[in-house]
């Protein structure tokens, strides 16, 4: 089922129905909510103040270039220990394994989860987003355009970032954040809809 069929069948309503995605998830956002704007009140995005499409820097487009060779090379079992060990690197301790891996992770289209992560251009999406987006970030992860998404935002007065720091990609399963964060999603939320 495609997204805007899922809406429908859930009989969303456009003024109550905010986006919610973090890191490749965040990047699937930005297409979803240009394809379907009018379907969405506002959107939180996490993890995703790294520039990678079309127009990132060489840094990212080295680092997409190893994600890329990574995953055509390693089986899901050693992507799947790599990501597990980074994991346990982070100080993220609220739920992590239940949340992102156990839930299904396709490996197999990693290399294409890259072309895909590539191919979105949110400097080009954002400024057509007539609603408002809450943006978050770990102070650690890898972010180089966190700040231009923000004003970039149409909607600039409603829209938010908040940078956790010591945060770091899993910044999100990190008991320090998690309730001040669901806090600041409700808040959002609530003025949106």
């Amino acid at each position: 089922k495609t997204v805007k069929e899922i809406l429908e069948e859930e009989s969303c309503v456009p003024s109550r129905t905010i986006y919610i995605g973090a890191s490749f998830g965040a990047y699937i956002g930005f297409h979803i909510l240009s394809q379907l704007k009018d379907k969405f009140s506002g959107a939180i995005l996490l993890d995703c103040g790294q520039n990678v499409g079309p127009d990132c820097s060489l840094k990212a487009r080295i680092g997409l270039y190893f994600m890329r060779k990574f995953a055509e090379k390693m089986t899901n079992k050693a992507i799947m220990e790599t990501m597990l060990g980074m994991g346990e690197k982070s100080k993220a301790n609220y739920h992590l394994v239940e949340c992102c891996y156990a839930s299904g992770m396709f490996f197999e289209q990693g290399a294409r989860q890259c072309d895909c992560l590539h191919a979105v251009a949110p400097a080009k999406i954002i400024p057509d987003l007539d609603f408002p987006i809450q943006f978050f970030n770990g102070a650690e992860d890898h972010r180089d355009s966190e700040d231009k998404w923000l004003s970039l935002c149409k909607d600039r007065e409603r829209s938010l970032l908040k940078t956790y720091e010591e945060g770091d990609h899993f910044f999100c399963h990190d008991d320090r954040f998690v309730a001040d964060m669901l806090e600041r999603m409700d808040e959002f939320i609530k003025k949106v809809t």
